[in-house]
Parts: C-alpha cells; sequence; structure tokens
C-alpha cells in the first residue's frame, strides 16, 4: 500500500499507545506488515487439515478390519489436531498483524507485539532521527515489494526494526521528508539538541579523565646513576683531597694532618 493513497481523516484516529501530540501534530502514515509473512504460516495450516483429511479417508484401505469405533476416533483425533493448529495459527496472525510503526510529524512510535499477551511500545523523536536504512534480500522480496526497514538514533542502533515492511523505499523516503520538515519547522529545538550535546561533551572533557597528549618525541629512558664509593686517600696522588683521618678523626691533605 503506498502512505499517500490513505484518508488522513482515517490517519489521525490510529490508534497510539504513546499518543502525546504537540499543537500542530499530525499523523503521516501507519506501517503495518506485509502479508507474505502469514503465507508460510497458512500454508503449514492447510498442509495439516490435508493429512487429516487423508488419514481419515485411507485409513480404513490400510488398516482392515477397522471398526466404525476406530474410525470414529481417528477423525476425533484429527478434528482436535486440526484445532490446535488452527488456534495457533490464529494467535500468530494476530501477533504478526500487531507490529506496526506510527509516524507523526513529530516522532516515530514502534509497537512490538511479541506474543499475544507481551507488547513493547518505543517511541523515537524525529530530532535525534540520524538514519534511515532498507535491506532486501534474496528475489522473494524483491519479488513481492517487502523488506527490513531500520532507523538508528545516536543512543539505539538496532531497537527500532521493522521486518516485512511494504514498499520499504515508499516508507524511509516518507521519513526521511517528515526528518527534513521537522528541522524546517523547528530549528530552535534542533539547536537546543545539538547544545545540550555540546554541553555533554565540554562536561566530560572538563571532569572526565585526563589524558596526557601525544609527543611524536619521547624522552630515551635514563638509568639513575650510581653513587660514587668515596676513594681512600693516597699521598702520592698530586690532586688528592683532604680525607678524614680514621684514626684521630682529623682532615688530612697531601702534606700530613691539617
Amino acid at each position: 500500500m503506498n502512505p499517500q493513497q490513505v484518508d488522513d481523516e482515517v490517519l489521525q484516529n490510529v490508534h497510539n499507545p504513546l499518543k502525546v501530540m504537540q499543537p500542530g501534530e499530525r499523523v503521516l502514515c501507519e506501517i503495518k506488515r506485509h502479508p507474505f509473512g502469514l503465507y508460510s504460516l497458512y500454508a503449514s495450516f492447510g498442509f495439516v487439515v490435508a493429512i487429516a483429511i487423508a488419514a481419515i479417508a485411507i485409513a480404513p484401505q490400510f488398516v482392515p478390519g477397522m471398526t466404525s469405533q476406530a474410525q470414529a476416533m481417528l477423525a476425533l483425533g484429527a478434528v482436535i489436531l486440526c484445532a490446535m493448529v488452527g488456534l495457533f495459527t490464529y494467535i500468530s496472525t494476530i501477533v504478526y498483524k500487531g507490529n506496526r510503526w506510527i509516524i507523526t510529524s513529530d516522532s516515530l512510535t514502534q509497537i512490538a507485539q511479541i506474543s499475544l499477551f507481551r507488547k513493547q511500545t518505543s517511541q523515537l523523536s524525529l530530532a535525534n532521527l540520524e538514519d534511515v536504512t532498507i535491506e532486501q534480500d534474496g528475489i522473494l522480496q524483491s519479488m513481492f515489494g517487502f523488506g527490513r526497514l531500520r532507523a538508528e538514533s545516536a543512543g539505539e542502533r538496532s531497537k527500532f526494526v521493522f521486518d516485512f515492511c511494504p514498499n520499504p523505499q515508499e516508507y524511509a523516503k516518507l521519513i526521511i521528508g517528515a526528518h527534513e520538515a521537522y528541522i524546517a519547522e523547528k530549528p530552535n529545538e534542533m539547536r537546543t539538541t545539538n547544545q545540550a550535546l555540546a554541553n555533554t561533551t565540554t562536561f566530560n572533557q572538563s571532569y572526565g579523565p585526563q589524558e596526557q597528549p601525544y609527543s611524536p618525541v619521547q624522552q630515551p629512558y635514563q638509568q639513575p646513576m650510581p653513587q660514587q664509593q668515596p676513594q681512600p686517600y693516597d699521598p702520592t696522588q698530586p690532586n688528592a683531597q683532604q680525607q678524614p683521618n680514621p684514626v684521630n678523626g682529623q682532615w688530612q691533605g697531601p702534606g700530613g694532618q691539617q
């Protein structure tokens, strides 16, 4: 479905669990999963039903002397099996269709239906949006027109991921256009966000652990000079210094006692 073909009045009535609409905020689109993800689930259910019907039909031919009571028990078991598989298919369909994205002029809301009784909802402001990525892998995704849509911010790199997104190129363009329009309409908020990031960087530089700047000219390692031991006094040396006499503690020079 093309996002531009949805009625604007219907979009404004979209249920958003985190709906905190700002003045002038509008719902731009609601992204639901491509039905291709249900094909394999329905095919599995149809295969189980076909096997059950075939077992009821051909069992009397392969089991001679099968009583009507045994046939009734076989039919009852097949019905119970089909009912269980059908219930599993129904729950899986609810969980599959419960995953959706809601794009507004201010934010992106992701509703992740993890199980029948577990749901996770996250919201990303368009001011923090940094990148939108499309992933299409395989011939089936290219033929049926679906893929993975990823929205990234500075703090969340893998949280906003939408699998089985129909027309991912169109929705990516819409999200990027909404982001650019947000920047153009609210430059003050963008400057505030950037200023907060700048203040955080300044704080880390001022009060964080300081690192010594790298110097390409490193001083060579110098070992400490060994202490010189005093040499014994030698009167034959012309430049002999005065040394204390070890006997009486008086100073002696080249000429004897001083």
